[in-house]
């Protein structure tokens, strides 16, 4: 005696092969968009510097003035709290994604001008 599974192949209806095949191409959409995305796009590059202890909103507002009007340099916005009080004690950033080696030297030498108040900076990123 054998046993014998019977096994009951239907087919998708046209309905649901048009909705598997739509997924399917919004996925592959959202991949590619994705990929173009990361592969192509100017770098997440951040130019950070931290201030000395005793500094004021009004010495990081003259080194944002300074140094972030400087061609392929922006200031990043102070994000939380607005009260100067506040923000004087965080680092200032300026974005870089977009410059060249000058205009990053150019940085770098305006921030070392404002020496008696910047404790250090770096870049953070991608490299």
């Amino acid at each position: 005696m054998s046993t014998q599974l019977a096994v009951e192949g239907r087919s998708l209806s046209t309905r649901a092969k048009v909705l598997i095949g739509a997924g399917g191409a919004i996925l592959l959409f959202g991949m590619l968009v994705t990929g173009f995305k990361i592969l192509f796009g100017p770098p997440h590059l951040v130019e950070v510097v931290t201030m000395q202890q005793g500094v004021t909103q009004a010495d990081r507002q003259a080194l944002k003035d300074a140094c972030g009007g400087l061609p392929g340099v922006s200031v990043v916005p102070d994000q939380g709290n607005p009260n100067p009080e506040v923000q004087r004690r965080f680092t200032v950033r300026f974005d870089i994604g977009r410059a060249t080696t000058m205009q990053r030297i150019a940085l770098e030498s305006c921030i070392n001008a404002h020496g008696e108040h910047v404790r250090g900076f770096l870049a953070e990123g991608d490299n």
